[in-house]
This record gives structure tokens, sequence and C-alpha cells, in this order.
């Protein structure tokens, strides 16, 4: 198996980035305790932001837990995503979630949203051009 990385250029790391993603989210990817938003981009490969808020996950070792599950998640799967920017949002809640359930969790949203890619695909094909 392959090793992926997850170098800087794999991450969203400014607010204007970020706020593109939230601004013009093309994606959007619910799970009972994450939230994916999602947007073609023109970088040379996918991004992933992470953002959790204090005011959802109080501990810092628990925002810790999730930013690295999500960040090891992203990182098995990029090179089977889009060109995308990508950004995870944890629900209120889910520090009291086993790391295996994440996982699962996690695995769903990216197979949703792979799911969610080829039927916008599949749709921008189909219409007709102008």
């Amino acid at each position: 198996m392959p090793l992926y990385s997850f170098s800087p250029e794999v991450r969203i790391r400014c607010a204007a980035d970020y706020k593109g993603v939230f601004d013009d989210a093309l994606f959007k990817v619910h799970q009972p305790h994450f939230l994916f938003l999602a947007k073609f981009t023109e970088q040379p490969k996918s991004r992933l932001g992470i953002v959790v808020a204090k005011k959802k996950v109080r501990r810092a070792h628990e925002r810790n837990r999730i930013k690295r599950l999500a960040r090891e998640s992203f990182r098995l799967h990029q090179q089977d995503i889009d060109l995308l920017d990508i950004v995870v949002m944890p629900k209120m809640g889910i520090e009291a979630i086993p790391n295996a359930e994440l996982h699962q969790q996690l695995e769903f949203a990216w197979q949703k949203l792979q799911r969610l890619i080829k039927k916008h695909q599949k749709t921008a094909l189909s219409s007709p051009q102008n």
C-alpha cells in the first residue's frame, strides 16, 4: 500500500480559503457527528481544513483527537477524491464517541461525498450547454 502524506500543500491554511468553502460549498455531507463542506478547487491537490470550535468540544485533548482522526482519514482517502477543498466540522456531543465509531462515520462521509460528486458530474454532463 502506498504511503500518503499530509503535507502543507494539502491543508487549507488561510482564512480566505476557509471562507471560500463556507460561502460556495457545492457539496454538504451530514453524518451524526460530522459535517463536511466541499467545493471544487483549482489547486493541484485536494485540500483539507478542520474547524473544531471550543464551543462544540470543550477539552483541548478531545479537539486534538478529533482533528487527528479527520487528518488520518483524509490522508488515506486523498487519492480517491477529486480536486476539492474540504472543511470538516464536528457536531455537538462528538467527544463522547469512541474512535472506532468516528472512523466509521468518516468512512461513510467519504463514500457519500464520492457519490455526490459522481451525481453532480452526471448532471453536469447531461445538462444542455448554452
